[in-house]
């Protein structure tokens, strides 16, 4: 089986659209096909539900492919949130120790490992529910 790439619909434009620079892609980028799916009432309304702010063929699209975005449970969504603040503003930390060169190597390494740790707690809060 094909390994398909991760690529979101920014990078991979439609073969519809007049933009120059998706004329430019590979062939294989280039989205030619069209698939049409028909649903009735309660498979639409859990669609609608599912893809909040994607288009329909957009998210119907990354669940065929299996690159759908991490589902929060509701009881644990500020938590996320605070969390991805959190790891940003230690991405950021990191970046700046960096510059900064051999004299700021320990805390840029205990930074790192603060950062994994705190990951490994956002990605408990997608199964964790009440």
């Amino acid at each position: 089986m094909e390994k398909f790439n991760n690529i979101s619909d920014d990078e991979f434009p439609s073969s519809f659209t007049n933009n120059t620079e998706s004329k430019k892609l590979p062939p294989n980028r280039i989205r030619r096909h069209t698939v049409t799916v028909r649903l009735n009432d309660i498979e639409l309304a859990k669609v609608n539900y599912l893809r909040n702010q994607a288009s329909k063929s957009c998210w119907l699209r990354s669940s065929a492919l299996q690159q759908l975005p991490p589902s929060v449970p509701e009881v644990n969504k500020n938590a996320w949130q605070d969390l991805t603040h959190s790891l940003q503003k230690l991405n950021d930390l990191g970046s700046f120790l960096l510059r900064r060169g051999e004299e700021a190597k320990p805390l840029s390494h205990e930074v790192n490992a603060l950062k994994l740790k705190l990951s490994h707690v956002r990605d408990a809060l997608l199964t964790l529910e009440k």
